[in-house]
This record gives structure tokens, sequence and C-alpha cells, in this order.
């Protein structure tokens, strides 16, 4: 089967229209509407999944005022509607839209002006939360709201949700930052945002347009139903995100700031384009205190204790993630720090399975640990209590510290790992009540997600009462699908009951409908005007939030709203098993960390285009699997039966392999007819084309995507299909070749020198820069050197003594070809450590032609690869 696009997934007449019209403007950014970016950009870190018309990359802000500026024109004011997005990172699809996305992240980045004395910074929108502190460092100052993906979450979106994590008791939010914001409104108006007294706020509102109507609404709203608003919205510290009206006047500076609106309003309102922040001083000295429980229940029933002790952040860690920590890469780093005390007086304490992670700063050295002393005696004295800490670790290492909260930044990545079909979900992730109930409400919730039989993870900002809870659910599944609206409306319920809200942190997006259920009937009415203020035509993020008043047939987007799990159920049972590492990647975005310093993923880093990062990756051989498990007749059978169980039952027992190729069979003569038929596939060879192979992300990636296995996998169908270039033979043959050159390492490198055939090589076979042969060959040294000779008879009949002092040298094709004198230093050097070395012969082990997709040839040079080693091994000697 040609995978192509189906009718749903093409682009519009008038949408090709808008974008040609963009591109003839004075819009200087890019414009992107392949099926791959679109593909790619339809994912967040929710369950969601929304496939826009096009991406635009805005390069400044006068590209966003051309953008807007032609959705006015009458043939595009009521269908072209308009979504900025920032990281990528959100967990209720607030950036996702059927429109047109704009992000600014890859253009939009700079780091405008810093003011050290005032102690402010002016940036763009499309800049990382790392990438400033990192910026700030030197001078003793950071940007306070810290995130768990701070690595790749861009100030702009940070506004757009109004965001805050760890040190919120503290620090306060994202708008608690903020001193000013250069918006476009929906016209390509601009505005410019910060606190205004009473003289300047009667300016504004004598200007014309949008920005006028805007300050007159809004502070006629604010002013009348000041105590309406009073009653509302709750006195936490973690309050309803989006529309703050409570904030416009009840600021720090007691005057008119629509700051505290705009942020939080995802994008509803006005395009952010510009940022400037309030700095906070660094403090002089950190501590962290790891506090262990035996129960997630103990931690909550402490946090208010451990409030009393003033600590900058309190974050709790559940056993679902410490579980899953221990497959992860991170695990080596801190599991000293979180272990179990050792047997004491041949009892052993209680196990540790919840962790709280207490920080302390300040300025002042003896009152920080004063502080610190005082709580760890604390726990002492009651650590063999039932429902008590189990123990502690403190810690003033910065790695130490870094290597903990690490942790918690991989808490949410972590949950994509768990195993199984049901996986962790975020979907009431981020409920929040006052401190004090945080415990009974816990419980609650909890009997309610066993009441459906669910597995779920807990973790969250125990000092501030939110709690971030991912029931573990298959939506491939129908039924467990219709519990995410079952579980969603009790967690409303439930969440009012205790005195909370809804969504604390993470914005929104598709559980706008429960706007009304916190803000009222009448104020809700309020924020549909504000709406209409700014955005009359709902142009702005359409359906999140609110509509405008005017707009009576316009709706919220609904919870059930597009999700991921429509799209896997389409995909064949025996595809999903194999290709189980690209469809277990839950969107988290761990692989767009900007940082040049960080290894994952090269390729993305160089393009910055995010359909060759790992997540893209993994996004494009997903779709790819779904378009070629549709045949005509499974797609019959998913539309007359809604059943998971019935789903793929026409292709139960085939392969992925056999499922290309028997589709192939099928369209083989149609093909010759319509060549020029889009055929998805090339898109995804494009993205693999351009993957390294390091693997890296198999390491950094918290759910462990692993690109370089199933892009082996899709290039050895691809190729089953079409012609293979000729440098893949070269590549592929690497260790066979490579065994014979390296033996005569000058012939060879001078005909590969000679400048005809760098060029043909170049030029004719698309290979650059072809690496030289060592000049002395590993085998040539050894005699040179009378190396031990390498016997296996004589190995297996080694002295224990012997055995001991003795090492395996086992060569790859790579260093012991083009590197060989890296092989000898190390031989050197075992040999001064007084170990006999034997160097094995060299064996070919077949990556060269994975990489490539030569599977079937690959497995037989592995297979005989991995015998020669398991009978090298049987000697019991140690194998470098």
């Amino acid at each position: 089967m040609i995978p192509r696009l189906s009718h749903s997934e093409s682009i519009p007449e008038i949408v090709q229209s808008f974008l040609a019209e963009l591109s003839q403007s004075s819009f200087s950014g890019d414009i992107q509407h392949d099926y791959g970016t679109r593909l790619i950009t339809s994912t967040d870190n929710s369950i969601y999944q929304v496939l826009p018309q096009a991406v635009v990359f805005p390069k400044n802000i006068d590209d966003i005022q051309a953008l807007l500026q032609l959705t006015t024109q009458y043939k595009f004011c009521q269908c072209i509607k308009i979504t900025a997005r920032g990281g990528g990172t959100g967990t209720n699809g607030q950036s996702l839209t059927k429109g047109i996305v704009l992000d600014c992240s890859r253009y939009m980045n700079r780091i405008l002006e810093t003011n050290i004395k005032q102690g402010w910074v002016r940036v763009e929108a499309g800049v990382v939360l790392d990438q400033l502190n990192e910026h700030l460092a030197p001078h003793k100052l950071f940007f306070a709201p810290d995130l768990s993906p701070s690595n790749r979450a861009t100030l702009g979106g940070m506004v757009n949700t109004d965001a805050c994590g760890k040190g919120s008791r503290i620090y306060g939010r994202t708008s608690d930052h903020v001193l000013a914001l250069s918006c476009v409104l929906s016209n390509g108006e601009t505005l410019e945002s910060f606190a205004l007294d009473e003289n300047r706020l009667n300016a504004y509102k004598q200007k014309s347009g949008i920005v006028g109507e805007v300050f007159k609404v809004v502070d006629q709203i604010v002013l009348e139903k000041a105590g309406l608003i009073e009653e509302v919205f709750p006195k936490m510290s973690r309050f309803m995100t989006g529309y703050n009206l409570a904030k416009v006047y009840g600021n720090s500076e007691k005057n008119f700031n629509l700051n505290y609106l705009l942020s939080g309003s995802e994008g509803t309102l006005a395009v952010v384009s510009e940022l400037k922040l309030r700095l906070s001083a660094l403090p002089k000295y950190k501590r962290l205190l790891v506090v262990k429980y035996e129960y997630f229940d103990d931690a909550l029933r402490d946090a208010q204790i451990l409030v009393e002790n003033d600590p900058a952040a309190i974050e709790t860690i559940d056993e679902k993630i410490l579980s899953l920590a221990k497959e992860d890469e991170i695990y080596l780093k801190i599991k000293d720090f979180i272990s179990d005390e050792k047997m004491k007086s041949g009892k052993k304490v209680r196990s540790t399975r919840t962790i709280s992670l207490l920080e302390f700063c300040g300025n002042n050295k003896n009152i920080l640990e004063k502080q610190i002393l005082a709580l760890c005696k604390s726990i002492n004295a009651k650590k063999n209590k039932s429902g008590e800490a189990t123990g502690y670790y403190s810690t003033a290492d910065p790695q130490e510290i870094k290597d903990l909260w690490s942790l918690r930044k991989k808490g949410v990545g972590l949950l994509g790992n768990t195993k199984g079909e049901r996986k962790p979900l975020p979907f009431v992730e981020d409920t929040a009540v006052p401190p004090e109930n945080l415990a009974s409400y816990s419980r609650e919730f909890r009997k309610l997600l066993e009441s459906y039989g669910l597995e779920f993870a807990m973790f969250g900002h125990v000092d501030v009462g939110c709690l971030h809870v991912r029931p573990a659910l298959d939506l491939k599944n129908p039924e467990e699908e219709g519990w995410i609206r079952e579980l969603s409306d009790q967690v409303v319920e439930l969440v009012k009951k205790y005195g909370g809200v809804m969504w604390s942190e993470h914005g929104r997006g598709y559980r706008s409908q429960y706007t009304v259920d916190f803000f009222g009937e009448e104020l809700h009415q309020d924020l549909r005007r504000i709406k209409e203020a700014f955005d009359p035509e709902n142009r702005l993020n359409p359906g999140k939030i609110v509509t405008p008043l005017s707009k009576a047939t316009d709706n919220v987007v609904p919870l059930e709203g597009p999700l991921r799990g429509h799209k896997d159920r389409q995909i064949s049972p025996e595809l999903l098993k194999e290709y189980e590492t690209a469809i277990n990647c839950n969107g988290n975005g761990a692989c767009f960390d900007y940082s040049a310093k960080n290894v994952m993923c090269p390729s993305s880093k160089i393009t910055r285009n995010r359909v060759h990062s790992p997540k893209g990756r993994a996004g494009m051989i997903r779709e790819w699997l779904r378009m070629l498990s549709l045949t005509p007749e499974r797609e019959t059978s998913l539309s007359n039966n809604s059943s998971s169980k019935l789903i793929g039952q026409t292709q139960r027992n085939a392969s992925a392999e056999n499922i290309f190729k028997s589709s192939l069979d099928k369209i083989k003569n149609t093909w010759r007819k319509n060549h020029g038929e889009y055929d998805f596939s090339h898109e995804v060879y494009e993205s693999m084309a351009g993957c390294l192979v390091c693997k890296a992300c198999v390491t950094q990636c918290p759910v462990h995507v692993n690109v370089p296995e199933f892009r082996s996998k899709f290039l050895n169908l691809y190729y089953s299909r079409y012609l293979r270039p000729l440098k893949d033979y070269l590549v592929g043959s690497t260790e066979t070749v490579g065994r014979l050159f390296s033996n005569i390492p000058r012939p060879v490198n001078a005909i590969i020198n000679l400048p005809l055939n760098r060029n043909f090589l170049k030029n004719k076979i698309g290979l650059r820069d072809f690496p030289l042969y060592s000049p002395e060959s590993v085998r040539q040294r050894m005699l040179e050197v009378n190396a031990v000779e390498f016997d296996l008879d004589k190995l297996n009949s080694l002295s224990q003594q012997e055995m001991e002092r003795s090492v395996i040298l086992v060569q790859d094709a790579f260093t012991s070809f083009y590197e060989s004198q890296l092989v000898m230093e190390f031989y050197e050097l075992l040999r001064k450590l007084n170990y006999t070395v034997y160097v094995a012969p060299f064996h070919p082990n077949g990556k060269p032609l994975h990489v490539k997709g030569f599977l079937a040839q690959y497995r037989k040079v592995a297979e005989k690869n991995a015998k020669w080693l398991s009978h090298i091994a049987l000697s019991g000697i140690p194998m470098v």
C-alpha cells in the first residue's frame, strides 16, 4: 500500500491561497506545510493530537504583524486561525490547533537587553528558560520560576500558561516577574502592556481600535465585579491560571496591570513577541534534604510540618517514578542518596517508597545550617514511628543537588516508560487544594482511581497543595477512552469539595469546558466579553478557555477532542509491538533540549527542525505505521466495530514486512499508472536520513525512544520498494572491505586521496570526507611488539592466577581500521598495569549493515559474532 494522505489531512484551498499571499508579503520567516512538519506539531505532552494546516516561523515582530494583518482580509477573516506555540510541552493541548501554528522558537530566541543594575532583562518570546538563566548566572541573577522542562520551555510559552514550578511558594508565578509585554493583536495592532497609573490608563482607554476597547472593557469588568471576583477566586498561591481578573488591580503595585490577564491566556488574547522580566538575586547558599517515607500519604501528612521550616520548595515523588528511575541513567547518580538504611541491630528499617526533596536557600550560611539541623533532629526523633519519615539525606554538593532535581524533572518523561498498554496520562494533572487539605484530598482521589482498577503516579509541589496525578489508561481501548470524561467530571467535584482548583499551573486547553464550574456563570460571561474585546473574530487559538460573546455558534474544544488513541488504535497490533519504542514516545519533548552541551539530539540542534528530533522521528514512524495498517479491509473492520479486541483481526498474524509487501503486491500495477501519487514514505525517509545513529536518544530520552533501531527497520522496508543508493552498499561493506584494506593502508589511501576519486565519491556516490585507513594496522603492530598469540585452547587452560591478570581486547572496525593508534595506546596502558593482553582477531559485528537497514545480512553477521564472543567468554577472562 502507498502511504498517502486522506482528504481530511490535505490543506484547504483557502489556506493554500493564504500561505501563497503570505510568502509574497513582507513576511521573512519560514512557511512550512509539508505533512511531516504539520504532524510533529500536531502533538505535545498531552493525550491529544490535532493536525494543523501549516506552521510559520517568524523572524521578528514585523513578521507576526504581517501574518495577522493578512488574516483581516475579507476572504480570510472567517477561516484563517492562528495559534502561538512555544516549547510544545503542554499537557492539555493548549497550543494544538486545526489552524496555522505560529512558532517563535526557531528564530525569535534572542536576549535583547540586560540591565544588571536595575535587575531586568528584555527577551524575545522564543528564548528558553535555561538559556536565559545561563546568560544571567555570571551576574548572580536568575529568572525565578523554575519548571521541569526548563531546557526547552520558552519564555513566551511560560507567559501564555502563567507557568510556575519548584519554589512557587516563595517566588510566585511567571506573571509575578513580568514587567512589560510587547504583543500583536488579532488584527495586527501592537499592544505594549505594563503597569498603568490612573492617568495613563485613561489615556489608553482613549486609543482607537482594539487597543482602546481592551482597556475600557477590562477596567469596567474588574471594577464593577470586584466583589464577585474576591468571592470566587480561591485564596491560594496556586489560584486559577488564565484571565486572572483578581490581580489586574490586586497586585503589588496596586495599579492597573494587564500583564496578569495576558499571562495564562494561552495565546487567546494576543501573540506575545517580547518580554521585559524582573530578575532575582541568586542565593549564595543552597542545601537539599532528601526526606524518605514508606508511603506517599506519610509524605503528604508531613508536608505542613515541613513547610513550617520554611524551605524554598518541597517536591514529593512517589513509588511509581522511583521504580521507573531505576531503568534510567539518572539512577546511577542518585541511588546512594535515596536508598534505604542498612540493617540495624539485625532489624531492617522500613523501605523507602516515596521521597520529598526540600531545598533551602539563603545568604546566611549559619542560619541555613541551623534550620536544617533542627529539621534533621526532628526527623531522627520520630523516624522509627509508623507514618513518620524513615530517614533523610542532606547535601550541599552542587552536583548532587543538580542530580537529585534532575530526577524530579525527569518524572513526567519516565512515566512514559511504564510497561504494558496502559500509560500514565495527563488529564487531571495539576489540581491544587489548600495544603492542609492535601492528604485527605489525595486519599479520596486514590479511592476514585482504584474504583476503576487503575494504577497511577503522583508527584508534585506539596508545599502549595499542587498534586500531579497521572492515571494509567490505554486510550486505544474505546472503553477506557470514555473514562477521560467520567474521571474528569468526578475530579472536578472532588476538587470543589476541598476548596481547590482544577488547573493550577498547566493551563486549560482541552479542559476549557470546566471554566464555568470555577468562575461561575456571571464571570464566565465577562471572560467572553474580554475575549471579544481582544479577538472579536475568534482568530487566536479558538476554542481555548472561552469564545467571544458575539460568536454564539462557536464552542470551546471538547474534553474528548481528537485523541492520540484514535490514531494509535488504527495501527495493527503486530506493528504496535514491533515498533514499541516509537509508539511509547509521550511527547514530553526532552529531546528539544536547546543546549549544545547536551548530547541529544545533534541533528535536531543543527537543523532547528523538530522533524529531525527523536520525538519527530518517532511521530513520523508512528504515522507511517498507521497509514501502512489501513488496508481497505481493515478500514472497514475499524468502522464497523469499535471494540479494541477486534482491531487488526485481518492482520493478526502478519509481520511488518509481510504487511508492507502484501500491500505492495496489491498496488504494483496501479503504481505504474499513478506514479505521481504522494507517498509519505519519502518524508519519513528524509527524517530518518538525517539521524547520526549516535544513540543519544536511547540513554537521554526518559522513555528510551530508540531511533536507530526503528530507523533500520524502516530503511529495510523502504528499500524493498525503492532502489538503494550505491553509498549504502559501500558503507554496509565497511567491515568486510576494511578488513582487507586496513592491511595495505598506504596504497589504498593514495587511491582515495586522488582528487578525481575524491570528487567522484562526493559528487557521484554521495560520500564526503571519506576516512583514511590508519598508516599502521593493528595486526602489523602486534607482530612488531611480539604480542601474545591469541589461542583459545591456551586461554582455556590458564590458571586462576593467570586469568586474574589477563584481558582480552575485542576489536571493532572503526577503531582498528581508522584509529589503530588508539587501540595500541590502550594495549600499552594495560601492559603497564601488568596485565597480559590477548588481542582477539577482528570479527565483523554488523553495525554498518544495521545502520543502513540491511537487516537480513545483519542478522547473519550478528548471530555469527555472538557465537564467537560467547565462545571467547567461556574462558572466563574479561573482555574489553
